[in-house]
């Protein structure tokens, strides 16, 4: 990965970006696609649209979306401690004994999740129950509500104080790969095709989409935005080779041997058969899943808006998903981008993605 794009990808996973609150990162990433996009522009709700070669024919929408999940203060006790909810899909189980930031008007405040000690729970509770979110707090220091007061308030997001690493090689963790991945991927694929744009014949609309984890609504706006012809969605997916993962259940995909195109349901066969063939031709590794009955993507609220518009899921496989610590191959990651702007410059000129019946 080259070094620009990695220093792009390292300021998007450490500028907070929870549903919702996406303003900060989607100034980053629209300040980074001016360099090479035709056009830039954002609509009411935040959602962003970089456009190369915007007179080319058919549109073809490459979305991921900006939001990471998070939390958000709902309550604030007499004693000064933070209650919260969670924003997108966050695991109880994993928020106790978390560093948190939480984002108000007068800026960063400093905090910790709070339970009581191990060590002062009954010592016959042998199957000690998880608190429900309700139930953990966060510490900011105040000494009462009013002290809490001064410093935040009901309705600020909150992230994780959790940021990006590389462990060894082209193995890195952070919070909230799950899916500023897919932003990066298809920015840096509209780079890519922009050195060939004279040999462009499609017109591409790279999107970064808000509010993805609760509702995937940003890219329904975009597709309202845009109108494309075909899209392809690039989110994270789980990497099943870790301990406890039953492939018979979930499938098999492995960190590091390539983005997955998914299969099935949303994912039109005749545009997934290309992206295979273009994989092929370019000798990009693949791998290859069945859509996921219990979950989707942006590519949800994509494919049956205006009478249906063929669509396909790529997925960058995590590990760790909905969690603090994700962990992808940064070569997975390039080669999505890769894939992308290979597919793009292979389109014809007036194209149609259609079923053959």
């Amino acid at each position: 990965m080259r070094k620009e794009s990695l220093e792009f990808l390292r300021e998007l996973l450490t500028t907070p970006s929870p549903s919702g609150y996406e303003s900060r990162g989607q100034r980053i990433w629209c300040e980074y696609a001016c360099k090479f996009a035709d056009e830039v522009h954002t609509d009411a709700y935040g959602n962003a649209v970089a456009v190369l070669n915007p007179q080319g024919n058919p549109k073809i929408m490459l979305d991921g979306h900006a939001d990471e999940i998070g939390l958000m203060v709902k309550h604030i006790d007499d004693n000064g401690f933070v209650f919260f909810q969670r924003v997108g899909g966050v695991d109880p189980a994993l928020v106790r004994g978390k560093r948190v930031n939480i984002h108000t008007a007068k800026g960063v405040v400093r905090g910790a999740t709070g339970t009581p000690s191990p060590n002062l729970r009954q010592r016959d509770d042998k199957d000690p129950k998880v608190p429900k979110m309700h139930e953990i707090f966060i510490d900011i220091g105040a000494k009462d509500r009013k002290d809490a007061e001064k410093r935040v308030a009901v309705g600020d997001p909150i992230t994780f104080a959790d940021d990006f690493e590389i462990i060894i090689g082209n193995v890195a963790v952070a919070r909230g790969f799950d899916d500023r991945v897919g932003t990066w991927a298809v920015i840096e694929a509209l780079r890519l095709a922009a050195a060939g744009k004279k040999e462009l014949k499609c017109a591409i609309y790279a999107c970064s989409s808000i509010q993805e984890e609760v509702g995937a609504v940003g890219a329904a706006m975009n597709v309202a935005n845009v109108r494309p012809n075909a899209a392809v969605a690039v989110d994270v997916t789980h990497a099943t080779d870790t301990p406890g993962i039953d492939v018979k259940q979930h499938g098999e995909v492995k960190l590091g041997k390539g983005p997955t195109i998914s299969l099935g349901r949303e994912n039109h066969p005749t545009l997934a058969w290309r992206l295979r063939k273009v994989a092929k031709a370019r000798k990009i590794p693949i791998q290859i899943e069945a859509f996921k009955p219990t979950g989707g993507t942006d590519a949800l609220p994509i494919y049956s808006k205006e009478g249906g518009i063929p669509s396909v899921v790529l997925g960058v496989p995590n590990r760790y998903m909905h969690t603090t610590v994700e962990i992808i191959d940064l070569k997975d990651l390039q080669r999505t981008a890769e894939l992308l702007a290979a597919f793009c410059t292979d389109v014809k000129k007036g194209e149609r993605f259609k079923v053959k019946v």
